[in-house]
């Protein structure tokens, strides 16, 4: 998926809004560029391994492990990237979960809601209206989940996509508010897009390695 996205982002004390250029690939890359009325203010690529970050204003590049800890500091979604990539695109949260049998059953406002026991513990529930989904929430057997809502349903070369999503993550207590533009779905988008490395005099920063001690003993 290609779109344009305006994103709010609401926790920790933070309140941001953006407007993005957003290319998201199954089943785990995506690539964010933070745009500013004077140009991109910061670009976020990440995949299964690697999530980086460059920032023109203090030519700084950020490199880590693909942790949720790490997209939630660039790119404000405290998910590992392939769950980002589900919520992000309205896919259901388990890859090989069955979801044809619920173990509970109810309704909530205009929905039907399915519960689903997954095998590590967690619990899946599914929300639909109209035959849409309109509701994912999730439970970890560790307390952290994510509770998200999908609306503005707009035909895209006959499939309905969700054109607004908004996430509460568990965890964290943060807010997602997400609204597309121009979706595209299922264009050709290059592996290397989802990979960012350093050039010329960039400044590198490895998030994975300790920072070096100040001062000490020779």
């Amino acid at each position: 998926m290609q779109a344009d996205a305006l994103m709010e982002y609401a926790g920790g004390g933070q309140h941001v809004k953006v407007r993005e250029d957003l290319a998201v690939k199954r089943p785990a890359s995506l690539r964010v560029e933070a745009l500013t009325p004077f140009g991109v203010a910061a670009v976020i690529a990440a995949n299964g391994s690697t999530v980086a970050a460059y920032q023109p204003s203090d030519n700084t590049f950020y490199r880590g492990v693909a942790t949720a800890d790490t997209l939630s500091r660039f790119a404000r979604i405290p998910l590992p990237p392939e769950q980002a990539v589900k919520l992000l695109m309205g896919l259901l949260p388990g890859s090989d979960a069955n979801y044809t049998a619920p173990t509970s059953v109810h309704t909530e406002d205009e929905m039907l809601v399915g519960a689903y026991q997954m095998s590590a513990g967690e619990v899946d529930e599914l929300g639909f209206a109209g035959g849409q989904l309109r509701l994912v929430r999730t439970h970890g057997s560790s307390g952290a989940g994510y509770e998200v809502t999908y609306n503005d349903y707009r035909d895209i070369g006959g499939l309905q996509f969700a054109h607004r999503l908004d996430a509460k993550f568990l965890n964290t207590g943060t807010q997602l508010n997400v609204r597309y533009s121009g979706v595209i779905v299922n264009p050709n988008l290059n592996e290397s897009q989802f990979v960012l490395a350093p050039k010329g005099k960039a400044r590198l920063i490895d998030l994975d390695q300790p920072p070096a001690a100040v001062g000490g003993h020779g």
